[in-house]
């Protein structure tokens, strides 16, 4: 069985809180999460909560996205933005359906993360997602109401939820690892530096589309380990140090990939 986690990031208006929990109960979701409110949650935002204020009443307040989405095995960031930019692959979303059918059959823990109500989410809190989500509208107006987004969501979920599961989704340290190899065996290949970031984004997007299974995730794992040290093992060495892998970005993502503990040394031939 799934377990979502609802998060709100930097909601402006306490009726738009009220709205979700509301959207939540209906579809039988109880976590909610809420990163750096601008409102304060008071009689008008209760209000329109209607029966889920068992919803409103457990919400969990965060500093950070990254502090939010921590323990999760499957982050989704929504947007109502696509990019036709072929080197933006933050911005390549799935819709609600594709993602329930992603996850239907897995057990796990999921975080669905939901903009500010005018702007959304950065390009940089989404880096932060293993992948993204946005609903097919009409082009001459694509953005949802956030409540409206955030039900249309929750519906395809609930649907996707029936099925019995049949295999736990590959918890995070698995999938950082992935990316270790996957970036340290590029490097080794001869990939420069500088093409890393679109790389690694795109590895992340396959990860998090996929929605990989922990058994499946710890056969990628031993794979990539032994083409790693057989790259290695190929080159003679120049330096004594590790393996330098670049993530998304210097200063925000650079966690996922950064950790060379336990890959082969790096060296160039």
């Amino acid at each position: 069985m799934v377990e979502f986690r609802v998060v709100l990031v930097e909601p402006s208006f306490e009726e738009s809180i009220g709205y979700v929990a509301r959207a939540m109960k209906n579809f039988g979701l109880s976590n909610l999460h809420v990163v750096n409110p601008r409102t304060v949650l008071g009689p008008n935002g209760r209000m329109r909560g209607g029966h889920a204020q068992d919803v409103l009443d457990s919400i969990v307040e965060h500093r950070s996205i990254k502090e939010a989405l921590e323990g999760l095995n499957l982050t989704i960031g929504t947007t109502a933005q696509r990019s036709y930019i072929a080197s933006n692959l933050v911005r390549k979303p799935m819709t609600p359906r594709e993602l329930g059918n992603v996850l239907r059959k897995q057990s796990g823990s999921v975080g669905i993360v939901f903009g500010r109500e005018g702007t959304g989410l950065t390009n940089g809190e989404l880096t932060h997602c293993d992948a993204t989500l946005t609903i097919p509208a009409v082009s001459e107006y694509q953005t949802l109401n956030l409540s409206h987004a955030a039900a249309i969501v929750f519906y395809e979920l609930h649907n996707a939820a029936d099925e019995a599961s049949t295999g736990e989704l590959a918890s995070e340290e698995v999938k950082r690892t992935i990316l270790r190899f996957l970036s340290y065996s590029a490097l080794q290949s001869g990939i420069e530096e500088h093409d890393m970031a679109l790389l690694i984004r795109s590895f992340r997007n396959v990860l998090g589309r996929s929605a990989i299974r922990h058994r499946e995730g710890s056969l990628l794992v031993e794979v990539l380990r032994r083409i790693s040290e057989a790259l290695t093992q190929t080159k003679e060495p120049k330096d004594s140090g590790s393996a330098s892998v670049v993530s998304e970005t210097e200063t925000e993502t650079r966690g996922w990939a950064e950790d060379t503990s336990g890959l082969p040394q790096r060296h160039d031939s």
